[in-house]
C-alpha cells in the first residue's frame, strides 16, 4: 500500500520551500566544507571546524535547542541526508534541516485577522505567543518571539476575539504537505483568506514534539523554557520524561502565554488542551501546579485503552470529553463501513479490534474533532467577554508516519482526515461562536524523514552507535536520541572518561563502524562509501556557545 516516491521526490521533500531552495545554493557553494575528513587518515576536526562547517542557521538552531543540566552532554548532527533510523520508531524527525524544521504557519480569522495570503516574512514557532497576545489586545514579551505585523497591523477589529484555537498538525510540515499537495484543500482556503507565512521555521533544534509545543505556549526556545527533548536530566542527574509520564510539568522554566492570561483575569478565562500525550501540555503549562494557577482543562491518551485521561492533582477532565458522541466505537464502524465491506479492517491493516491500535486511523482523528467541538459547544469556548484559549495537536499524521513513512497512502489517508476535521471545525465555529468573533492558528511542530533508500541516503543504526561507544568507553550511556546523547556523569568519572573524549571518538565515526555487526549492511550506503563520516557535528554541548562563527553577522 506504500506508494514509492517518483524521481522528483528528493526536490520535493528537501527543497520545497523558498528558504530551503536559497539554502541549497549555500550547501552546494560550501560541499568541500561539509564534506571535511571524508577519507581513512584524515585527521579529525576540530570542535570548532566542525561546528563553523555548518550554515550559520543551523548552529543557531542547536544553541536555541540547548539547555545546560537539561540536554545530553554531546549534540550531533549526522552528514546531510542521513539521519537516526532503526531503532527510532521506524524515522526520526529531529534536526536543524530546512525539510524538519520548514513548517507551515496560518492565522485566520474573519473580521479580525486580514485576508493577506502568503506572506514570505521569515518567521518562528516563538513568535505565535507574542502575535496572539496582540490579538488579545495585550503584550506579552520574550527574547525569542516577536509580533507578526502582517497579522495585527491592520487589524481589522477594535475588539479581541471571543475564542483562540491553536492547532498542530503533529509532522505536518511543508514536506509531508507537498508530497500531498491534493491532500488539504481547507488548510489551502485559510491560507488563502488569512496570512499564511511561507518562511515559517520550528527555530530550535531537536524538532520534537515536547520542545516544539513548549516553544508554542511561552514564545520561548528550548535554551530558555527548558523543555530539550523528550528526555531531560532532572536536577539529581537523572534522566526522565520532561512531563514525567503526566505527572509534573514542572521542568517548563518560564511561565507561558495561556498562563499569563488566564491569571490576569483571575483565573475565569477558558484554557484547555486537547492532546494525544502529556508533551502538549507545553502549550497551556502547568496547571494548577503553578503557584497562582488553577486546574486547566486538559486531556491526553491513555494508549492501551485510547480513552481520555488527565492529571487531576493539576488539571482538570471536562466532562463534555468522555461524553462525545458519536464515540470512538461509532468512528470505528464508520469508517470498517466506508469501503462497501464490514472486515474490521482500514485498508490492508485488520486492526479495527486492536483497541490500542485505533489511534493509528482515520476514525480517531474523526472522534477527536467530535471530543473539541463537544468540549467547545458545552463548556462554553467562547460565550463571554473574556477570550478563552484552546490548544490541540492532531497526531496521527505524525504517528502514521512513524509506521508507515511520508510517501504511505496511510499518511495520505490521515493529512486527508485532519484537514476534514478543520473544515468541520470552521463551520461549527461559525455558529456557535460567530463569524468574526474567532481566530484560528494552524501549524506543524516539524516535517518528516523520507526513507533512506529513496534518497540515495544511509539510516543510521542508533544502537550500534551506542555500542560502540560502551565498547570503547564503558557502559556510559544512558541514551542516544537524534541530536544528541545523554551520558552517566558518574560511570564517566569513575572511568575516567570526558565529553570531548566521547566527542571526538564520534567526529571520527564511519559508515563502516555503524555496520560492522552486520545490522546494517555498508551496501545500504546510498550515495555514500564505507569510509565516510557520519556526523557534521559531534561536539560537546557547553563547548557551542565558544563559536560564533559569523552568526554576529548581518543577514
Amino acid at each position: 500500500m506504500t506508494s514509492a516516491p517518483h524521481r522528483g521526490f528528493l526536490h520535493r521533500a528537501f527543497w520545497s520551500s523558498p528558504a530551503v531552495r536559497i539554502l541549497a545554493i549555500v550547501l552546494l557553494a560550501s560541499a568541500a566544507v561539509l564534506a571535511y575528513g571524508l577519507r581513512e587518515g584524515e585527521s579529525t576536526p576540530s570542535v570548532r571546524e566542525q561546528a563553523c562547517s555548518l550554515p550559520p542557521e543551523y548552529l543557531q538552531r542547536i544553541k536555541d535547542g540547548y539547555f545546560p543540566g537539561r540536554s545530553g552532554q554531546i549534540q550531533v548532527v549526522p552528514r546531510f541526508p542521513m539521519y537516526f533510523s532503526s531503532g527510532i520508531s521506524g524515522w526520526s524527525h529531529s534536526g536543524p534541516w530546512p525539510y524538519l524544521q520548514d513548517v507551515p504557519l496560518v492565522f485566520y480569522g474573519s473580521g479580525i485577522v486580514p485576508r493577506l495570503g502568503e506572506s514570505s516574512q521569515p518567521v518562528t514557532l516563538a513568535d505565535v505567543a507574542p502575535t496572539t497576545a496582540v490579538l488579545l489586545g495585550t503584550e506579552f514579551n520574550t527574547e525569542d518571539g516577536r509580533v507578526l505585523e502582517e497579522v495585527v497591523g491592520s487589524q481589522q477589529s477594535s475588539r479581541p476575539p471571543k475564542l483562540v484555537v491553536t492547532i498542530v498538525w503533529d509532522g505536518g510540515g511543508w514536506n509531508t504537505l507537498e508530497q500531498w499537495p491534493d491532500s488539504w484543500p481547507v488548510l489551502k482556503r485559510l491560507m488563502n483568506e488569512g496570512v499564511s507565512y511561507t518562511n515559517a521555521t520550528v527555530g530550535s533544534s531537536p524538532s520534537v514534539t515536547p520542545s516544539v509545543h513548549t516553544t508554542l505556549g511561552t514564545g520561548t526556545f528550548p535554551a530558555t523554557h527548558g523543555i530539550v527533548d523528550i528526555p531531560v536530566f532532572d536536577e539529581r542527574g537523572d534522566m526522565v520524561d520532561a512531563f514525567e509520564v503526566g505527572e509534573s510539568s514542572r521542568f517548563i522554566a518560564v511561565p507561558t502565554f495561556p498562563e499569563f492570561w488566564d491569571e490576569g483575569h483571575d483565573n475565569k478565562a477558558l484554557v484547555g488542551m486537547v492532546g494525544y500525550e502529556p508533551w502538549h501540555l507545553g502549550m497551556i503549562g502547568q496547571g494548577a501546579e503553578r503557584d497562582g494557577g488553577d486546574r486547566d482543562d486538559a486531556v491526553w491518551l491513555d494508549r492501551e485503552t485510547n480513552e481520555w485521561i488527565t492529571n487531576p492533582d493539576h488539571y482538570r477532565m471536562p466532562a463534555p470529553i468522555p461524553a462525545t458522541s458519536p464515540t470512538l466505537d461509532e468512528f470505528v464502524d464508520q469508517l470498517d463501513a466506508a469501503d462497501g465491506e464490514v472486515d474490521r479492517a482500514w485498508g490492508r491493516h485488520e486492526i479495527l479490534d486492536d483497541r490500542a491500535r485505533l489511534e493509528e486511523t482515520p476514525a480517531f482523528i474523526a472522534y477527536h474533532g467530535a471530543a473539541m467541538r463537544n468540549l467547545i459547544e458545552r463548556e462554553g469556548y467562547g460565550a463571554d467577554g473574556i477570550t478563552d484559549l484552546l490548544f490541540t495537536n492532531f497526531k496521527q499524521i505524525d504517528r502514521v508516519g512513524h509506521y508507515f513513512n511520508m510517501v504511505s497512502e496511510e499518511v495520505r489517508d490521515s493529512l486527508e482526515a485532519t484537514d476534514r476535521e478543520l473544515g468541520l471545525l470552521v463551520e461549527f465555529l461559525d455558529e456557535h461562536v460567530g463569524k468574526g468573533e474567532y481566530v484560528i492558528v494552524v501549524t506543524a511542530d516539524h516535517g518528516q524523514q523520507p526513507d533512506a533508500a529513496d534518497i540515495d541516503s544511509f539510516g543510521i543504526n542508533p544502537r550500534e552507535v551506542t555500542a560502540d561507544v560502551e565498547a570503547r568507553f564503558g557502559d556510559i550511556v544512558f541514551t542516544l536520541r537524534p541530536t544528541q546523547m545523554y551520558l552517566d556523569e558518574e560511570a564517566m568519572t569513575r572511568l575516567g572518561v570526558t565529553a570531548a573524549d566521547v566527542a571526538h571518538f564520534l567526529a571520527d565515526y564511519r559508515i563502516r563502524d555503524n555496520a560492522a555487526t552486520g545490522r546494517v549492511l555498508v551496501e545500504d550506503a546510498g550515495e555514500f562509501k564505507p569510509d565516510d563520516k557520519v556526523f557534521s557535528l559531534a561536539a560537546p554541548s557547553d563547548s557551542l556557545d565558544s563559536f560564533s562563527c559569523g552568526l554576529e553577522s548581518p543577514p
